[in-house]
């Protein structure tokens, strides 16, 4: 037995360890996903940025070379600069220049001199020739866009980036420099807005290691190079990706996850202190494992105790064996009072027990009346039993009495009465000591009641029900909450109680409790959970459920905690839902479709069945556009997209690729045709013309079909040939739709039969 427990006190540590594990790992792998998608945002905003201000310098390069070109036609060499002073529009210039965020863009000449300004600079006599940018470009090392080292502005003193191309003469030499900064308190006030722990944060380097900007952000360390360090040449040869390593700064083991912005020469990461989400873990590591080493030990020592116990018991035996023939040997080695009297209440027979007990000699108690043994009172709660068993009745019951030492006992005594060829002759009588177990009722009791003090004082809603899930307790923060009594719900079903939502308002979610019944494994959820209250409130929370299994390890109910999240929480669901949705008409984006598609093709390959995807490009759009404006067309893209989202299934997906380009996801498709009935629908509804800004507009679509698993076995390939599909039909005429199989075979695409 000493073996045994020794075994099962090893096995249970095993398996806490192993739980440990598998939590931490859990926290790690949380901790890499919010950190990931943390990193795409801060990606996406800056990426957004630059594009934006390269798009401003390419038009103002367009602009300056082309009016040089024309000036060098009609102008003597030395009256050229005046004569492009003279001719350029500033407000065409200009015209690309991006405002939010963004300083000044200056037009430098072949001297580092101002030419022209997006906006009116402090008086001076300006002159860049000394920054890098301008010498780089001079001297012909880059011909492309340039970003430079981040720097104090001259204008206003504020953290800036200077990002500029070269601007040639007709001749091809060098003319000047266009160059626009970039005020670094944009990012730096997004960066603020993350919640990452203390010693984490984000930061921005230019591939050759200076530190753009980041948060925590002190102005002395713009500029630093980290060139050379270990963490950053792994961010310089390995591009993207994660690992753990020691902070340059304050030594401390970070979790950093980084990504490069081609095809900008930017290196942004996310660095977090793995203690800011391991410093919780560790904490219950450590109250776990000293509980379960308690626990241990405890099993240790109740083996031991046990193992000693059933020696001293095999003792006793092995001496009652050799005594089987002495009826009072058996009597009074048992630790209960028996005894067995006549119907006329004289005592046959007494165990020992009735000394230890009541201090009545055994021997000296037969043949005597029970009213010369029991006290009045004693006798007078007793009578009713002993009539009852006289009768013919087995009588059970629990008494309190005092014992020879005058303390107070708890018995329970069960008469059995003694049928001879049916006359009840007398009853036997056992009375067991049942003070421990009812000093344990009473511990239980006080225990159960500390509980609920604690549950009633605490501010997590706290829930319990029986097996079929109907509650039997709700703490005063659940009641709070969900806007209920306890009253109320007492007995109801948890389901009609506890509505639970998705947070980008979809559907109904099963109770989390229930979920916990049905499997009984236990759960937790961190996000994506909404409780809707009795009055229609809504509250974002986290909650953990369990089963509560007996000591026969049945389901006896089950218990769900839960609490607010808060503001945070919302914030960080609201940006996962703008990550993965189009801004414009709503729909969700590439992104998204990465992930639902993967999810359906797995499904449709796991029942052997197809899928469809329908790649949807507007033909005549930017015509519409170009003639009525983007105000216009963007209302033209809202309604057309309303208009085929109309036309889908409650299963199947319409995405925005980009533009005026669409993807459709099909999940179930039994065939090709049915592939191509629905192409004809999208084309149809397309058709129709649209009312927008009192103007009747239309445009038609051509649409590229792939199935899977015929066309592709994987989701980048099928949408690629779809794409290709697509372009076919666009060639073939437009207003139609072609699919793969014809792609393939080198047909055109058909036009939809209506």
């Amino acid at each position: 037995m000493l073996l045994l427990s020794w075994a099962i006190a090893l096995g249970i540590g095993a398996l806490v360890v192993s739980q440990l594990f598998e939590s931490r790992e859990a926290t790690w792998q949380r901790a890499q996903a919010a950190n990931t998608n943390l990193l795409f945002t801060v990606s996406h905003v800056l990426e957004r940025a630059l594009d934006e201000a390269d798009r401003g310098i390419r038009q103002s390069v367009e602009t300056l070379e082309r009016s040089a070109f024309a000036a060098m036609a009609t102008v003597p060499a030395h009256q050229r600069v005046l004569q492009l002073l003279h001719e350029i529009d500033p407000s065409a210039l200009f015209a690309g220049v991006p405002q939010s965020g963004f300083g000044i863009q200056l037009v430098l000449d072949e001297r580092g001199r101002i030419l022209f300004a997006s906006r009116n600079p402090p008086p001076g006599d300006w002159s860049f020739d000394y920054r890098d940018y301008f010498k780089i470009h001079q001297n012909g090392h880059h011909q492309g866009l340039y970003i430079g080292e981040p720097f104090l502005s001259s204008y206003d003193n504020e953290p800036s980036l200077a990002i500029s191309r070269r601007w040639n003469r007709p001749d091809g030499s060098f003319g000047g420099v266009v160059v626009q900064t970039v005020k670094l308190t944009r990012l730096n006030e997004l960066f603020t807005s993350f919640e990452l722990g203390p010693d984490s944060g984000i930061y921005v380097f230019l591939t050759e290691g200076q530190l753009i900007t980041g948060y925590p952000y002190t102005p002395d360390d713009m500029g630093t190079s980290f060139s050379g360090t270990e963490n950053f040449e792994r961010f310089r040869q390995q591009g993207h990706g994660s690992f753990t390593s020691a902070g340059a700064h304050d030594g401390l083991e970070k979790l950093y996850v980084f990504r490069t912005l081609d095809p900008f020469p930017i290196v942004v990461t996310v660095a977090q202190a793995t203690r800011s989400f391991l410093d919780a873990w560790k904490r219950n590591a450590i109250w776990l494992g000293g509980a379960t080493l308690l626990l241990m030990c405890a099993c240790v020592a109740l083996a031991v105790f046990a193992e000693r116990s059933l020696r001293g018991q095999q003792h006793t035996a092995q001496k009652l064996r050799k005594a089987q023939h002495e009826l009072r040997t058996i009597l009074d080695g048992l630790p209960v009072m028996i005894g067995y009297w006549d119907k006329q209440l004289i005592n046959r027979m007494s165990n020992r027990a009735h000394h230890e007990w009541l201090g009545l000699d055994p021997e000296k108690m037969v043949g005597r009346h029970i009213n010369d043994l029991l006290p009045p009172d004693r006798l007078a709660l007793v009578q009713p039993y002993i009539e009852e068993a006289l009768a013919g009745r087995p009588q059970c019951y629990e008494s309190v009495f005092p014992d020879a030492a005058g303390n107070r006992r708890y018995a329970s005594s069960v008469l059995i009465p003694d049928h001879d060829e049916g006359e009840v002759k007398g009853f036997f009588v056992m009375v067991s000591d049942v003070s421990q177990r009812k000093h344990a009722e009473i511990a239980l009791f006080e225990e159960k009641e500390r509980f609920r003090i604690i549950l009633e004082s605490i501010k997590d809603g706290v829930i319990t029900t029986d097996p079929e899930g109907r509650i039997r307790y709700m703490n005063p923060a659940a009641m709070a909450m969900m806007g209920w009594t306890y009253d109320e719900v007492r007995g109801q079903h948890i389901e009609s109680i506890m509505r639970i939502e998705a947070p980008d308002g979809g559907p109904p979610k099963a109770c989390p409790l229930q979920e916990v019944l049905n499997s009984r494994k236990a759960s937790r959820s961190k996000v994506e959970h909404v409780l809707v209250s009795r009055d229609g409130a809504r509250t974002p929370i986290e909650q953990s459920s369990a089963p509560l299994l007996n000591e026969q390890g049945e389901l006896s109910g089950a218990v769900v905690v839960f609490h607010e999240v808060g503001h945070v929480r919302a914030i960080a669901n609201k940006m996962t839902h703008l990550a993965q949705h189009d801004a414009l008409t709503g729909l969700p984006n590439r992104r998204r479709l990465d992930l639902v598609g993967n999810e359906a093709l797995e499904a449709a390959r796991a029942r052997e069945g197809c899928l469809a995807v329908l790649y949807l490009d507007l033909d005549g759009f930017k015509q519409v556009n170009d003639l009525y404006g983007h105000a216009v067309g963007d209302e033209l893209l809202i309604a057309i997209t309303r208009r085929m989202s109309a036309r889908l299934r409650s299963g199947d997906g319409l995405y925005r690729q980009g533009g005026d380009e669409f993807i459709v996801l099909v999940r179930e498709v039994a065939n090709l045709e049915e592939g191509e009935r629905l192409a004809e629908r999208l084309i149809e509804c397309c058709r129709t013309p649209v009312s927008v800004a009192g103007r009747a507009l239309s445009v038609t679509v051509s649409i590229g079909i792939g199935i899977y698993p015929h066309d592709a076995d994987d989701l980048p390939a099928l949408i690629l040939k779809a794409d290709r599909a697509m372009y076919m039909a666009k060639n073939s005429g437009r207003n139609r739709y072609a699919c793969v199989a014809q792609l393939d075979a080198g047909r055109q695409g058909r036009a939809a039969s209506g």
